[in-house]
């Protein structure tokens, strides 16, 4: 039979997200026999951008897999424990993100969501470790491979998939394009690209998976770290607004969902489930938190993952 065209949508979530991705990725690997580098379009947001590129770049999943058990690899330069930007963003600007998007929210022109992120002051981690990782797998040029990237245009909150357009592969660095997607506000600073500034794309949808409709793709395997269809009560105020957050967004995959079922497409849609939520904790930046998420990943992915398959 033949294989069908695949898409593979990976979803913003920083480091835990992350770490719950690569497990999530080995299990769908297993299940679908299948090379998730394979797949003939690559669509990441935030985290999901970094992983992504380095799937895109020849980076095997394998070696994804070792770097999050710390095992060294000269040829993946990659600290987790440093170079995301530790437990806690050093201490932000005193500006707003983004005072476009504020307005714009009031306005009704962008979700208050994304209205909200623009209130956020700016944030200053250091994206260098970022741009190394990026630049020691791919020497910054971009892949042949279809690889999309997404971010958020801070004035006027409209998407950008970079790498969508071959002028962008042409002209902007991938280790910068990777950095405007992970431009999460209120931790790490806008990134400036072609005369624009760029925000994290998470802060408009966790994976875009809705501009796929129209792509000639039949099926669409979604991972989501900030969605989740059954997470399980929170305790106190901080899980708590976690919680909302998160559904808000897992609301947002419904919607592109059902958009890519419409268009006739197929979708294996995996996500976090109530034990992954509990390592995850509230603080997804949290690298102490990384090594409990990844094996309780290992442990959950394989029926989560066989469900998805199953339910598609």
């Amino acid at each position: 039979m033949k294989q069908p065209e695949r898409a593979l949508v990976l979803g913003c979530g920083a480091v835990a997200g992350g770490a719950w991705t690569i497990a999530a990725l080995d299990a769908v690997r297993r299940q679908l026999n299948w090379d998730p580098a394979q797949a003939s379009l690559i669509v990441g947001t935030s985290v999901g951008a970094v992983i992504a590129a380095l799937l895109a770049s020849g980076v095997s999943l394998d070696r994804l897999l070792a770097a999050q058990r710390n095992e060294a690899d000269a040829d993946c330069v990659w600290n987790h424990e440093t170079d995301s930007g530790g437990k806690f963003p050093p201490w932000p600007q005193w500006r707003l993100t983004s005072s476009a998007l504020v307005k714009k929210a009031l306005n009704r022109e962008v979700r208050p969501l994304t209205g909200v992120c623009g209130l956020l002051p700016r944030g200053r981690t250091d994206m260098s470790g970022f741009e190394r990782l990026i630049r020691s797998a791919s020497a910054d040029q971009w892949p042949d491979k279809k690889l999309w990237l997404m971010a958020v245009d801070a004035a006027s909150g409209e998407r950008r998939a970079f790498g969508r357009q071959v002028e962008d592969t042409q002209q902007i660095p991938l280790s910068r394009a990777v950095c405007a997607s992970y431009a999460v506000p209120g931790c790490c600073p806008p990134v400036a690209v072609q005369g624009s500034t760029y925000l994290d794309g998470g802060i408009v949808s966790p994976v875009s998976a809705d501009l796929l409709v129209n792509e000639d793709i039949d099926e669409v395997i979604m991972l989501v770290p900030m969605a989740s269809r059954q997470p399980g009560r929170s305790g106190g105020m901080i899980n708590a607004v976690e919680r909302y957050v998160r559904r808000g967004m897992t609301a947002l995959v419904d919607r592109e969902e059902a958009m890519l079922r419409a268009a006739g497409k197929r979708v294996i849609r995996i996500e976090p489930n109530e034990d992954d939520l509990h390592a995850f904790g509230w603080n997804l930046l949290d690298p102490g938190r990384r090594q409990t998420i990844f094996d309780t990943a290992q442990m959950t992915a394989p029926a989560t993952v066989a469900r998805a398959i199953a339910e598609a």
